[in-house]
């Protein structure tokens, strides 16, 4: 796209751009002037696109990632790229007045040509259930629908409560989540889902160590003998009962515990985490009802 007409879109954007604003803080503790309320959001993050919508802000919505995929409408949006490298000329085409992005997987580089565009750019970071907790409060916040986000927060804290009474005295079964299974991936105990597990009433078998995500070997996996595997389907991937039929052994496989659990639920950060919790303390422990 030719520099002026990039230049053509900017000097709209400066001077389209409401005066009015207030001042947020973002999970990188920057201060942030945003046109209160936003109109033109531009979304990077599929887990943001499914808080914007679950608190009724579609219509603000103006493009998000190739990612983005849930709800089914988003699939509809415009769209801007990858979430890793989404188009700077998309992001400006779509005259946004507040862009979301995400700390972990949004490149700072992007993030400050944006900034000396005078785009206002709200970055979360989410790295536990809590933190997702006040991702979807700020989100609120910032884009003026704060009694809307204190209804679902409240919504999600009332059933994470619930399956936490549920598990409270109950044994924890050492559990092993998978990213992929070629090669085998795992999350580590910093890690979204391992928080996930931990409020499940699971035990994560993964020690801490340099990687986040480590690869792992056939060795690594039988030292550690799962009780319980938690496996997410991926096109592309084996199927992981064939997968781990490979090692008959293994205490998850004797006791037919290779558990499948959507991937968005348990490692996006978003509202459906919920399910991710539940599903998971019901396959953990089979004899609580979670639904009570």
């Amino acid at each position: 796209m030719h520099k002026n007409f990039i230049l053509g879109i900017l000097l709209t954007l400066i001077f389209s751009c409401p005066a009015a604003g207030a001042d947020f803080t973002d999970a990188l503790n920057r201060q942030i002037s945003i046109p209160q309320p936003p109109q033109r959001i531009v979304s990077l993050v599929p887990s943001v696109t499914e808080i914007l919508f679950k608190l009724g802000l579609e219509k603000r919505i103006v493009a998000a990632t190739d990612f983005c995929t849930y709800p089914e409408a988003a699939l509809k949006l415009p769209k801007v790229g990858g979430y890793a490298d989404p188009s700077l000329e998309s992001i400006l085409l779509h005259q946004p007045d507040l862009i979301i992005a995400s700390a972990d997987v949004n490149r700072p580089s992007l993030i400050r040509r944006l900034e000396l565009m005078g785009i206002p750019v709200f970055v979360v970071y989410p790295q536990t259930v809590e933190d997702t907790l006040t991702t979807i409060q700020n989100i609120g916040q910032v884009t003026g629908t704060e009694i809307r986000s204190k209804r679902l927060v409240d919504s999600l804290k009332t059933r994470i409560q619930r399956v936490q009474l549920k598990i409270a005295t109950l044994t924890q079964p050492t559990t092993l989540a998978c990213v992929m299974l070629q090669p085998l991936t795992v999350a580590g105990p910093d890690t979204f889902v391992a928080d996930i597990i931990h409020i499940a009433g699971g035990q994560n078998v993964v020690p801490k160590g340099p990687s986040r995500y480590p690869t792992w070997n056939t060795e690594a996996l039988l030292t550690v003998n799962p009780e319980t595997v938690i496996v997410s389907t991926y096109p592309g991937q084996p199927s992981p009962k064939h997968f781990f039929d490979h090692w008959p052994q293994l205490q998850a496989v004797r006791k037919q515990r290779i558990i499948q659990i959507e991937a968005d639920w348990i490692h996006r950060p978003g509202p459906r985490m919920i399910l991710g919790i539940e599903a998971l303390a019901k396959a953990l422990h089979p004899e609580i009802s979670i639904d009570e």
